[in-house]
């Protein structure tokens, strides 16, 4: 029996069959692919739109199939140009496949990124017959990484306008990042590759690398914070140095091992500045405080030796005239005049250490006092040269002379002291400065008010003062020398404080020291006035106010040589009620400045209501700062104690005389 044969095998159906399969397959993986996929015709047509760009760009297949990319407002403007290139390249078989990123329009007229991957199917002679863009939608990648740039932005900004720099440093691969240029915070040349740590360590101060490799190890080994402080390579614009401080963390990972430190450094420049003029400012107030309470002792003690010492020198000078010119007598009044002269040094030498003696009123030109002092100054300096650089046209300062000459001579004393035998020079040097407002205190010992100064500098080439000695060297206890020197510079700052002034000391071990006081000289230049010619007193009624009874006694005596009977009284409301009784008949009066009760300023006002023009002689131990500063008026002067009666006739013979 015959089987009867198969039926032809349709090989090409099948092959149809399986074509019409695999495009089923890529159609659904097309439409399902979260990438947008456009095809394009040969003329730059839309022959193919999936799901994927419609949910994208809103627009459905049907709207877009056969349109050029400018035939609907789907290219943004911004990239007309470059898209226009693209296509030409393409149909000129110049670009087979590129990649883009591009803003493109949706339906709704809102603007998406995207991501074009394209590629171009030519023929074989060269003709592009397709091609096919995948696209992924990347607004939302976009937006966030505007958003961080902005916030890196803001934080660079931030930490710019904070003086900080922001760095993360691998220690795997010892290389770092910050947030600004490490050459501009730092101040340093252009040139080497700062992004290595090595050339980074040149911005820090060669003596503090050190302290920061320190710090850096010892945060790495401890885990504990990265804290520490150095000054920078570079100065600042003023020459001084720039601080600045890290403070940092060390990463590390699961196993515990450092992994990278990331960390902040900031310039703290200015709050250096102002720590260490805070300090210069409590340093001051602690002096103020110390000077205060070792004034009050020392201005105490001079005053009642002061009136002592007016009572001695008084009683031996009337002694004086008692005796006959051969009188053996009289070279014993000498000695004892000789020594209360010399006692009464000492007490000018506490007062201005003190603070209270303030100096007369008179004005004088530091240029001729200098010159004048000249002579004076050779006896200390010895064999030391002292050369002087004076300026001849310096503006008159409110100062007393002989005080000015003796801060002239400690200083010079010093600077000869301090060269050491046949070494160095000193300097003597005089000019006129202007102190504006917010010069730093802690560039001065004793820092003056702004204003117009006439300035004496000594400067000298010795050995020059440690840190601790110049913090030191104007303290009455402290001395380098040996004891029994007396005050010295403690005396030179009482005075300079007295006037007003103000000192700046530069030192440093082995650079010499220079000196420079301050005088203020204000605007106003008034000449004082010519003494009037001695002549004699006609006799008149005189009163005395001084609550120490010798001193009273020896005041009388030396008024009636002058032709006044004298009127006495032991306090302030004891002198005005005998004024008050005698007004008519007194002529002159010498008042006490310190006196229990009321002082003599306060009495001097209540004189000047009832007698305005009547003569007045202040006489103290010291001068209290009210007196120098208070408006005293006409026809009043000031002696201070002890005196010697020739000194207390001239003052009242020039009194009654105006």
């Amino acid at each position: 029996m015959s089987r009867s044969p198969d039926p032809p095998h349709d090989s090409s159906a099948e092959a149809e069959r399986q074509l019409a399969l695999a495009r089923q397959r890529l159609a659904a993986h097309v439409e399902n692919t979260p990438l947008i996929v456009i095809e394009w015709d040969h003329e730059s047509r839309v022959c193919g739109w999936n799901a994927q760009a419609e949910r994208v760009f809103g627009w459905s297949a049907a709207e877009v199939l056969g349109k050029r990319p400018f035939d609907w407002r789907f290219v943004h403007e911004s990239v007309t140009s470059a898209v226009e290139q693209m296509v030409g390249d393409a149909a000129a078989g110049m670009q087979p496949r590129s990649v883009t990123v591009t803003p493109n329009y949706t339906k709704a007229g809102e603007v998406v990124w995207c991501e074009w991957h394209s590629s171009i199917f030519y023929d074989g002679d060269g003709r592009m017959v397709s091609s096919l863009s995948l696209a992924l939608d990347v607004t939302p990648y976009r937006t966030t990484a505007t958003a961080l740039a902005r916030s890196q932005a803001r934080l660079r900004a931030a930490l710019d306008g904070a003086r900080m720099l922001a760095w993360d440093l691998d220690l795997l691969t010892n290389q770092w990042e910050t947030t600004v240029d490490v050459a501009d915070f730092y101040g340093l040349p252009r040139g080497p590759d700062y992004s290595d740590p090595q050339f980074a360590l040149r911005a820090i101060h060669p003596d503090d690398v050190p302290t920061v490799l320190a710090g850096r190890q010892h945060a790495i080994d401890t885990g504990a914070a990265l804290r520490y402080e150095f000054r920078g390579r570079v100065p600042a614009a003023d020459g001084g140095p720039r601080w600045f401080a890290t403070h940092g963390t060390v990463l590390r990972d699961g196993s515990g091992r450092p992994e990278r430190i990331v960390a902040v450094t900031s310039d703290i420049t200015e709050r250096k500045r102002s720590d260490e003029q805070r300090e210069a400012l409590n340093r001051q107030f602690r002096d103020a405080a110390k000077w205060e309470s070792l004034g009050v002792l020392a201005g105490g003690v001079a005053h009642d030796f002061n009136n002592i010492l007016t009572v001695v020198l008084g009683s031996a000078a009337l002694a004086r005239r008692g005796l006959p010119p051969n009188s053996s007598t009289v070279a014993y009044l000498d000695q004892i005049e000789q020594s209360c002269r010399r006692a009464a040094e000492v007490c000018r030498q506490m007062l201005a250490y003190s603070g209270r003696n303030q100096g007369g009123a008179a004005r004088i030109d530091l240029t001729p006092l200098v010159r004048e002092a000249a002579p004076l100054l050779a006896g200390p300096a010895g064999s030391a040269p002292i050369r002087y650089e004076l300026d001849d046209a310096l503006p008159l300062a409110p100062a007393d002379a002989t005080q000015v000459r003796q801060v002239l001579m400690n200083l010079v004393t010093n600077a000869v002291e301090s060269l050491g035998p046949g070494a160095g020079e000193v300097v003597v040097r005089t000019s006129a400065e202007e102190v504006p407002a917010g010069v730093p205190n802690g560039l001065f010992h004793l820092a003056p008010d702004p204003g117009r100064y006439v300035c004496l500098t000594v400067q000298d080439t010795g050995r020059g003062m440690s840190p601790e000695v110049r913090a030191k060297m104007f303290d009455p206890f402290y001395s380098t020398k040996f004891t029994g020197r007396g005050l010295g510079l403690a005396a030179v700052l009482g005075t300079v404080r007295a006037h007003r002034g103000g000192i700046r000391v530069e030192t440093a071990p082995g650079a010499g020291t220079t000196v420079t006081v301050y005088w203020p000289a204000p605007a106003e230049q008034v000449a004082a006035p010519p003494p009037p010619p001695a002549g004699a007193v006609a006799a008149n009624l005189a009163l005395v106010i001084d609550d120490e009874l010798f001193v009273r006694e020896v005041t009388a005596s030396i008024l009636e040589e002058l032709g006044f009977a004298p009127a006495l009284a032991a306090d302030g409301a004891s002198g005005i009620e005998l004024f008050h009784r005698n007004r008519e008949a007194i002529k002159v009066a010498v008042i006490d400045v310190v006196m229990p009760g009321m002082t003599g300023d306060q009495v001097l006002k209540t004189l000047r209501l009832f007698a305005p023009g009547l003569p007045v002689l202040l006489v103290s131990g010291f001068t209290d700062s009210r007196i120098m500063t208070a408006d005293l008026g006409a026809r009043t002067e000031f002696l201070q104690k002890p005196f010697h009666p020739e000194d207390l006739m001239k003052a009242v013979r020039r009194l009654v005389q105006m």
